[in-house]
């Protein structure tokens, strides 16, 4: 293994760490960087999956959730760095109806798709993830969620003490200038 692997599972553990500590922070931060993946997630939709299909309304299903994402998207980044705590729980709710929603409009986009024999499999995929997501985030202003990010925190610490472990464990053994590996 490289010194990558213990960059990342340093990094990781670091990460679960403030998970556990600073759980409301943690919740800020989420609540922007899923708002820059809404922006990246409706341009892949723009750039990639509306010129998958000639059919109109399946363009226009693409189009609509893209620019509903953009806009939530620049919500969730804008809007916390000029309102104070309210928009957080704010935002954290309508990123979560964002979920939801977007979960149901790619249902047809899913099955036009599958109907033009492209697979969809990535799609149904992205559904179950856009409504866990959203049923976490209609969670999380609650002491529940916040518990969630602390479980969630606690995985992750010891997924990062895990991969360091590992790292260090099938690393390379030099001697006398030569390089043994534990295989």
């Amino acid at each position: 293994m490289n010194n990558s692997n213990y960059f990342l599972g340093i990094m990781t553990a670091i990460v679960g760490l403030m998970m556990l500590l600073a759980a409301e922070s943690m919740v800020q931060i989420l609540v922007i960087v899923l708002g820059i993946s809404a922006i990246l997630n409706a341009g892949f939709i723009l750039a990639a999956v509306a010129p998958l299909s000639a059919d109109k309304t399946f363009k226009t299903e693409c189009y609509i959730r893209a620019v509903v994402g953009i806009i939530v998207g620049l919500a969730c980044v804008v809007i916390p760095i000029r309102v104070a705590e309210f928009a957080w729980q704010t935002l954290v709710y309508v990123f979560a109806i964002y979920s939801l929603l977007a979960a149901l409009v790619e249902i047809p986009i899913a099955l036009t798709l599958r109907k033009d024999g492209i697979p969809a499999k990535r799609y149904a995929l992205e559904i179950a993830a856009s409504l866990a997501l959203s049923v976490i985030l209609f969670a999380l202003p609650s002491s529940f969620g916040f518990t969630i990010i602390r479980i969630g925190g606690a995985l992750l610490l010891l997924a990062g003490a895990a991969i360091t472990f590992l790292a260090w464990k099938n690393r390379d053994i030099i001697a006398d200038d030569a390089i043994v590996r534990d295989e």
